[in-house]
């Protein structure tokens, strides 16, 4: 055997083992990429499971805002209507109180208490 006959049987050595590498390598990433396209696939089906619990809970969450809105213009409304209500009613019990407070000064004989001096009357 020739010194190029040892070199051509290292070069196809070479290139048999390198082969055999590639190809391995070939199998590994064949192997990922199946494992790679499973969890893709189950991600993907958990994703949109976790999104259509994410709009039944925007739905909710949106149905539940106007039933709040709703129950704040009620109330906005009652105390409008609290407010016209209990000015009238507060200065009739007002006057009622000082009505029979008069009337009891009256029957017993009580003279008007004296008033307490303002700087109006300093003055």
């Amino acid at each position: 055997m020739t010194t190029s006959d040892v070199l051509a049987v290292v070069a196809a050595t070479v290139v048999t083992m390198l082969v055999a590498v590639l190809a391995t390598m070939l199998v590994l990433i064949t192997r990922t990429l199946r494992d790679l396209r499973a969890t893709v696939a189950a991600l993907q089906d958990e994703a949109l499971a976790v999104l259509d619990d994410a709009r039944d809970a925007v739905t909710d969450a949106a149905v539940e805002i106007d039933r709040v809105d709703r129950l704040v213009e009620s109330a906005e409304r009652l105390d409008d209507a609290k407010r016209a209500i209990a000015t009238p009613v507060v200065k009739a019990i007002a006057f009622g109180t000082g009505v029979s407070r008069a009337t009891r000064r009256l029957r017993e004989g009580e003279q008007r208490p004296a008033r307490r001096r303002t700087k109006r009357d300093a003055s």
